[in-house]
């Protein structure tokens, strides 16, 4: 497992490691006391990485895939899991994050009525998903713009064929979904480029 401090300023050169480290801090921003997150989806673990420096907490990274998990710092906790089933007891967490996760999901409802469960009272689920403004001819103008080459390209490029493949988030698809899985949105803004993402940040009313 790589060190920490250099996990941290190696994975947050690239494009998607600065956009990661913005939503760490807008998932912090809303004054709440958190104690313990979970990021669901979590790949090498950079998001909890970052909100366990940044809000002073303790931080769970969740995965499919444990070749990934393999590569998070040993300082994150991370663990093998699931969406749909998530193996924590209820009433659990302060803050849960996912990103480029639900909108990829065949039943979402199911994932947030997990992530409901598991959601302590007063507590904030903040989201990352592609907005409807993310498409490959709009990525692929915004990559020739900034002059993005290798690995950041593709990965642009790669995150809106998936948005076109599986639908962006309009303000209204987010709000709609979260009322049906019981919470209430509290905010909802557009980032990275001219608004290829979604953020979403909702609470159990």
């Amino acid at each position: 497992m790589p060190e920490f401090a250099d996990f941290l300023e190696i994975q947050t050169r690239t494009a998607w490691g600065k956009t990661l480290l913005g939503f760490a801090e807008w998932s912090l921003s809303a004054g709440k006391r958190i104690s313990l997150a979970l990021d669901i989806g979590t790949g090498p673990g950079l998001l909890p990485a970052l909100l366990a420096t940044r809000g002073n907490l303790q931080a769970i990274g969740l995965d499919t895939d444990y070749n990934l998990l393999r590569a998070a710092p040993a300082s994150i906790p991370v663990t093998l899991g699931c969406a749909a089933a998530l193996p924590f007891p209820a009433a659990s967490f302060d803050l849960l994050t996912a990103t480029n996760v639900i909108f990829l999901l065949g039943n979402p409802l199911h994932a947030l009525g997990e992530c409901r469960r598991i959601l302590k009272p007063g507590g904030s689920l903040c989201l990352l998903n592609p907005s409807e403004h993310l498409s490959i001819s709009s990525a692929t103008a915004l990559a020739d713009a900034r002059g993005l080459t290798g690995k950041n390209r593709e990965s642009l490029l790669g995150w809106a064929a998936r948005a076109e493949k599986h639908g962006g988030w309009t303000e209204a698809h987010a709000r709609n979904l979260h009322t049906l899985a019981g919470f209430q949105l509290e905010e909802t803004l557009l980032r990275v480029g001219p608004g290829f993402a979604r953020f979403t940040r909702a609470s159990i009313p």
